[in-house]
C-alpha cells in the first residue's frame, strides 16, 4: 500500500483507466452503502458491477491469486444455480460480501490521512523505542491501534520501522536474531488481535451479517475478552524468550504523548460515533462505519495538519480518490474470497449438518471447538480463513444448531486468528517473513506455533466450559 503524496503522471490510457477504476469503486461504495441502509439487494448487484469494472480496468495489476479467486467465485455462482439456487441467493451473498470492498475503499481515505501525518511517525517511533521489559506491550498495543486505523498498511509500517531501528543499532548477530523474533511476534500478535473485535475489520463485517440475531455491540465484550487473552498470552511467551542484557538509552521523542493520545482519540471517535449512530439514531452500525470513517479522516486532517484547512481537505479528497486503485488486488481478493465462502455455505445442506451433529451427540462447546480447530487446520493447507470461517459459521447458523451466536463468532474468529498467525499462506505471515528475512515456516510454525497452540487450547477449554452451562 503506497503512501499518499504527489501523484505520478501516468500516460493515457493508463491515467484514464485509473480514473475509471477510482470512479467505479467510489460508485460501488455508494451502492453498497445504499444496500446496507435500504436492505434492497438490487443495490448490491449495482455495487458488484461497479466493483467488477474497477477490477477489470486494472486487471494487469491484479495478482494471480486474486484473479483465480474471482474466477472461482463466478464458477461457484453458476454451480449454485445449477444445484437449484436462486438469483436471490446470489444477491444475498453479494450484499454481504460487497460490503468488504466498500470498507476497504473508505479505509483508503483514512490511511491517506494518517500516513501523511507526522504524528503517526512520532507515535510509531515512540512505541518501538522502549526498553525490553516494556517493548512487547508497547509494540503489540501500537500494532493493534495502527492495524485498526491503517489495516495491513499499519502493520507493515510499524514492523518495518521496528526492524529498521534494530538494524540501525547494529547488534551482534545472535542479539539481532533474538530481537527480530521478539519484535516480529509482538507486532503480529497486536495486529492479529484486531480481527477479534474491531468494528472496522474484515472478519467482523463478513461474519456479523451471517448472524442476524447478533450485533457488534452485543458481541464486543466477548471479543475484548479474547483480545485480553490473546495479547496477555503473547506477553507471557515474550517474557519466556531469551533477553540479551544490553544497556538501553531511549531517544527523546518530542510530542509522543500527544501523538499517541490523538491516535487513540481517532480510534475511539470512529468506534464511539458508529455505536451511538446505531443506538440513538437507529442507523445500522455497518452503514454508520462507512460514513463515519471518511468524516473522521477529514476531521483528522483539519485538526492536525498545518496550513489552510480548505486546501488540506481538498488535497485529502484528491489524494484519497487517486489512491483508490492502489488496492485493486486486495479489493478483488477479499471481495471474491468473502463471496466464495458465503456461496459454499449456501451449498451445504442444513439437514446434513443437523444429522452429523445428532449422530455424534455434539454439544455446543464441542461444535465450537471443532469450528476453531478446523479453521486453523485447513489454513495450514492454504485455505483462507475467510472461506473456512464464513463456511463454518454459515453452515452452523443455517442448520440451527444449538450454539449461541456469540459462541459461533468466538469460535470462527479464534480459528481465523490462529490461522492468520500460523499459516505460511496468509499475508500476515508472508509480510513478516519478507521483512524479517526468514522463511514463512520459521515465522508461522517455529516462532508462533507454541503460542498459537496454547491460545487455541485455552480458547477451546473456555468454549467447553461455556457450553456446559447451556
Amino acid at each position: 500500500m503506497s503512501q499518499a503524496g504527489p501523484q505520478q503522471q501516468l500516460p493515457e490510457p493508463a491515467g484514464a483507466r485509473r480514473r475509471l477504476a477510482a470512479a467505479a469503486l467510489f460508485g460501488g461504495t455508494l451502492a453498497a452503502l445504499a444496500d446496507v441502509f435500504g436492505h434492497n439487494h438490487a443495490f448490491a448487484v449495482v455495487a458488484a458491477l461497479l466493483v467488477l469494472i474497477h477490477i477489470l480496468s486494472q486487471w494487469d495489476r491484479v495478482r494471480a491469486n486474486a484473479r483465480a479467486m474471482l474466477v472461482a467465485a463466478v464458477a461457484l455462482s453458476a454451480v449454485l444455480l445449477v444445484l437449484g439456487g436462486t438469483a436471490g441467493d446470489l444477491a444475498l451473498a453479494l450484499s454481504r460480501a460487497l460490503y468488504l470492498p466498500a470498507l476497504l475503499a473508505v479505509m483508503t481515505l483514512l490511511r491517506v490521512a494518517a500516513r501523511r501525518s507526522r504524528r503517526v511517525q512520532v507515535a510509531a517511533h515512540f512505541v518501538i523505542d522502549q526498553p525490553p521489559p516494556r517493548r512487547f506491550l508497547y509494540l503489540a498495543t501500537g500494532a493493534h491501534v495502527f492495524g485498526i486505523l491503517l489495516n495491513v498498511g499499519g502493520y507493515q509500517l510499524l514492523l518495518g520501522i521496528a526492524l529498521a531501528e534494530r538494524d540501525r543499532a547494529a547488534p551482534p548477530p545472535e542479539i539481532s536474531a533474538i530481537q527480530g523474533r521478539r519484535i516480529t511476534s509482538a507486532v503480529m500478535i497486536g495486529f492479529g488481535a484486531t480481527l477479534l473485535w474491531s468494528p472496522v475489520g474484515v472478519a467482523i463485517n463478513l461474519l456479523i451479517p451471517i448472524m442476524p440475531g447478533l450485533d457488534w455491540l452485543e458481541y464486543m465484550p466477548y471479543g475484548l475478552a479474547i483480545v485480553v487473552l490473546f495479547i496477555g498470552l503473547g506477553w507471557v511467551f515474550d517474557r519466556l524468550q531469551p533477553r540479551p542484557r544490553r544497556a538501553f538509552v531511549p531517544a527523546p521523542h518530542d510530542g509522543a504523548p500527544g501523538a499517541l493520545l490523538s491516535l487513540l482519540a481517532l480510534l475511539l471517535a470512529i468506534t464511539g460515533t458508529a455505536v451511538l449512530a446505531e443506538a440513538v439514531a437507529g442507523v445500522p452500525m455497518r452503514a454508520a462505519v462507512l460514513v463515519v470513517i471518511p468524516v473522521m479522516a477529514f476531521a483528522w486532517v483539519l485538526l492536525t495538519e498545518p496550513g489552510p484547512r480548505a486546501a488540506n481537505a481538498g488535497r485529502l479528497a484528491r489524494d484519497g480518490f487517486h489512491a483508490l486503485p492502489d488496492s485493486v488486488s486486495e479489493i478483488c481478493l477479499i471481495g471474491s474470497t468473502g463471496y466464495l465462502g458465503l456461496i459454499v455455505a449456501q451449498m451445504i445442506p442444513p439437514e446434513a449438518v443437523q444429522a452429523a451433529a445428532r449422530s455424534l451427540a455434539l454439544g455446543p462447546g464441542v461444535i465450537g471447538c471443532l469450528m476453531a480447530a478446523g479453521i486453523t487446520v485447513v489454513g495450514l493447507i492454504g485455505i483462507s480463513p475467510m472461506i473456512s470461517g464464513s463456511v463454518a459459521a454459515g453452515a452452523v447458523v443455517a442448520a440451527g444448531l444449538p450454539l449461541p451466536q456469540p459462541m459461533i463468532m468466538v469460535a470462527a474468529l479464534t480459528g481465523w486468528a490462529t490461522a492468520m498467525m500460523l499459516s505460511p499462506m496468509t499475508s500476515t505471515v508472508a509480510i513478516a517473513a519478507g521483512m524479517a528475512g526468514v522463511s514463512s515456516g520459521t515465522v508461522g510454525l517455529r516462532w508462533n506455533g507454541l503460542f498459537v497452540a496454547t491460545f487455541l487450547v485455552l480458547s477451546m477449554a473456555g468454549m467447553l466450559v461455556w457450553g456446559s452451562f447451556l
